[in-house]
């Protein structure tokens, strides 16, 4: 089986998306759910870059027999990269807003502590200089 190089280019930026989507993954930058969805796009892909036929279905419910011009394949591809792309930064902003409560939850307990800590010595000087 010979493939056509538009299918030979589908073919590799499916498995670009699917290495860059493991190494993500890898790194912690990614959770499962963002994981599992570039997957199974990548796979989806992939399978339509090598089985074109699959299209054929699509152009039968839609009522077109023209093939995808070479410009909207291409800027599928783009489309799909600049999604991949915000879909991580998204993810990642949501990582580091989770951080940030937890640290501003950290700061609040400590500056409580302290509070009641400095008002606790207070108490207890007062207390022991006899003006209670």
């Amino acid at each position: 089986m010979v493939l056509e190089r538009y299918s030979l280019v589908g073919v590799v930026f499916s498995l670009l998306i699917l290495a860059f989507d493991l190494y993500l993954l890898r790194k912690h930058k990614i959770d499962g759910v963002t994981f599992t969805r570039w997957f199974i796009i990548g796979i989806v892909v992939c399978l339509v870059s090598i089985f074109p036929a699959f299209l054929s279905f699509i152009y039968l419910v839609l009522g077109t027999e023209v093939l995808v011009s070479a410009v909207t394949v291409s800027s599928f591809m783009v489309l799909l990269l600049l999604i991949f792309y915000l879909d991580y930064k998204v993810n990642r902003l949501n990582d580091m807003l989770l951080k940030l409560t937890a640290l501003v939850a950290v700061e609040k307990y400590r500056s409580r502590r302290k509070d009641k800590e400095e008002e606790d010595s207070n108490e207890e000087n007062a207390y022991q200089s006899g003006q209670v």
